[in-house]
């Protein structure tokens, strides 16, 4: 299938392994050129090495970075500028269901789970829009069917991943 994805720049956040691993797989395969980041390093070059001996050195990238750090993310922001120039689309994929069991976690749980499945997303977003605004690219954020019905999930993470989709609305 042709989405007319050839030579466009993207950025996956959380693309060491599962789902941002997938979605960076299908752009590449549509053509388009891949920046993959993740906090991890050795599964996140281990699967830089795999696409790229599919898809050619030249068309993947790998960056290590905590997408709660809004500096580290200010810093790929500038070295996607430098090589790419500019980027099209850039998925926020970053979270962790895990918590704890009670109803209302404490409020370092609650702090930290919210940092993880939320404030990574909105950094991300607060630190790419401007380049997406040029480039008139695309901004998407991976939720969780949690934010959305009652399945049992830990509060913190499904408030955490409503926030989300309430800000992939706006």
């Amino acid at each position: 299938m042709d989405l007319g994805l050839t030579d466009k720049n993207v950025i996956v956040t959380g693309a060491s392994q599962g789902i941002g691993a997938s979605i960076a797989h299908c752009f590449l395969k549509e053509g388009a050129n891949v920046l993959i980041v993740s906090r991890g390093s050795e599964q996140l070059f281990s699967t830089e090495l795999e696409f790229q001996s599919s898809f050619g050195k030249e068309r993947v990238r790998a960056v290590t970075c905590d997408c709660t750090d809004v500096e580290a993310l200010q810093k790929i922001a500038k070295e996607v500028q430098q090589v790419w120039d500019c980027v099209d689309i850039v998925v926020a994929n970053v979270g962790d269901g895990r918590s704890v069991s009670e109803v209302l976690p404490n409020a370092e749980q609650w702090g930290k789970t919210w940092e993880v499945n939320f404030e990574s997303a909105l950094h991300t977003a607060r630190t790419f829009l401007p380049m997406l605004q040029e480039s008139k690219g695309c901004l998407l954020f991976v939720s969780s069917i949690a934010a959305m019905e009652a399945l049992g999930a830990p509060v913190d993470y499904s408030t955490a991943k409503s926030a989300v989709t309430a800000l992939a609305k706006n």
